[in-house]
């Protein structure tokens, strides 16, 4: 089944992340002037939540693919599900992967030093980069840190796998026991900052919740009819709450206490907009109603691939002009530049690379 109205939530959920990395100068006047310190402290934080966007929506999307192909079916082919996965997520990780062992090569050979390093493939290859990150930091390629959420996803693609073919019947106590063990590690690993952000157990929640969500939306059609009803002023104030979240989200979760809960509103807030885009017959308004945003949804995994690689190639390229550095060129020119340039790599990326590539996944659709 497919959702026209989550594909360009999840260019929203890019943006966050973009509006994160975007902002950068070499001026250490402009980076402590209160222009700059507002925007980190703000656009910094907010980030996240483009992260729990994609893991609920992962583990909503994957929990229903797998429990339809299984009532359309009567079964559910693991390995085939493996490898739709990999057709779509490997090729351009990969290429990313080979991008950074070029430039490491290139910079050394040519420059005769490197601009940066590249992880051991060994933790790449394996999708486990997001332990790494927590055991030895982030000083390699900008655009490869990225990569980390890529990590989390994959090793949540294997789980759930597993668990769907051969634990079927203990998917909710399953998703309970990763909400409740997804609390208790945050709450564990509270003064730990780089286990409790890239840990998987930290994110487990939100793939959990995402599940929980799909297996009720199938499984249980009574929620359907409750989908259908949902009033718009229900919608208008959690959609208000969810804005109030964004905006004061530093503020919010800076206390310890609320830290351990960070996640929590998030998920509730990310599962009422799936349920309500996808099921509600007169939502407040309807995601899936502008064409741009669609399409920019669709590209949105090269969208999140591309822009640190244009970040960096950017810098770079700019880093000895002045005017690069002004706040007008810091806070509009430069992303604005960045964003189209993202957004032309990626449509050609999907297009030429991506997209013939996906066309394969048809192979191992259910009969």
């Amino acid at each position: 089944m497919y959702f026209k109205n989550l594909d360009s939530p999840r260019f929203f959920a890019f943006l966050v992340v973009f509006l994160e990395h975007i902002v950068f100068t070499h001026d250490s006047a402009l980076r402590n002037s209160p222009y700059y310190l507002f925007y980190r402290e703000h656009f910094s934080t907010i980030g996240v939540l483009g992260w729990d966007f994609y893991m609920v929506l992962s583990g909503f999307l994957i929990t229903w693919i797998i429990i339809e192909e299984r009532l359309n079916t009567s079964g559910f082919n693991l390995l085939h599900f493996w490898l739709k996965r990999c057709l779509r997520i490997w090729p351009l990780y990969f290429l990313m992967i080979f991008v950074g062992l070029a430039l490491n090569w290139a910079s050394l050979h040519f420059l005769g030093k490197e601009i940066s390093d590249v992880p051991p493939l060994s933790w790449l290859l394996t999708f486990t980069l997001n332990f790494y990150l927590i055991g030895h930091g982030q000083n390699f390629f900008f655009f490869l840190v990225f990569f980390w959420s890529i990590s989390v996803e994959e090793q949540c693609y294997m789980l759930w796998g597993i668990t769907l073919k051969w634990f079927k019947k203990a998917l909710v106590p399953l998703c309970i026991l990763m909400l409740a063990g997804s609390l208790v590690f945050r709450m564990a690993a509270l003064h730990q900052p780089s286990n409790l952000y890239f840990n998987s157990l930290s994110w487990a929640g939100n793939f959990a919740c995402g599940g929980l969500l799909a297996y009720f939306c199938i499984r249980r059609k009574e929620w359907l009819a409750i989908a259908v009803k949902i009033p718009p002023p229900l919608s208008i104030v959690v959609y208000l709450l969810f804005i109030v979240n964004i905006v004061f989200f530093a503020r919010i979760y800076a206390s310890p206490f609320m830290t351990v809960l960070e996640r929590l509103p998030a998920m509730a807030l990310f599962c009422f907009l799936i349920f309500e885009q996808c099921f509600s017959q007169n939502p407040i308004f309807r995601l899936g109603s502008v064409p741009f945003l669609n399409y920019l949804g669709r590209i949105s995994y090269g969208l999140f691939c591309y822009h640190g690689l244009v970040i960096l190639f950017y810098e770079k390229i700019t880093e000895g002009i002045g005017w690069i550095n002004q706040p007008a060129a810091v806070f509009l020119v430069n992303p604005i530049i960045i964003f189209a340039l993202t957004i032309g790599i990626a449509a050609i990326s999907y297009k030429y690379f991506e997209r013939p590539i996906m066309h394969l996944r048809k192979l191992y659709h259910p009969a």
